[in-house]
């Protein structure tokens, strides 16, 4: 994945979510991750996860928690 445009993504998911009046959802597949343990490699952008738990803990969103695998593909 193009991990080009993730910081300007955040921005906006962030803009979007604090102008909403009501409670909301978020939900998709961000191709981001939280911990380093969520990968299945080595390769961690340190900067961009940071990013992502920051966005997280400044919307107050809290994780459902997946049940079953620890990764929802592999490339192998």
């Amino acid at each position: 994945a193009d991990h080009g445009r993730s910081a300007t993504f955040l921005t906006e998911l962030k803009n979007k979510v604090e102008r909403c009046t009501t409670p909301v959802v978020v939900a998709g597949d961000f191709n981001l991750i939280r911990r380093a343990s969520d990968k299945s490699s080595p390769n961690v952008d340190r900067v961009r996860m940071r990013l992502f738990n920051d966005c997280i803990a400044d919307l107050a969103l809290r994780e459902i928690a997946r049940v079953g695998a620890r990764f929802m593909w592999m490339n192998k």
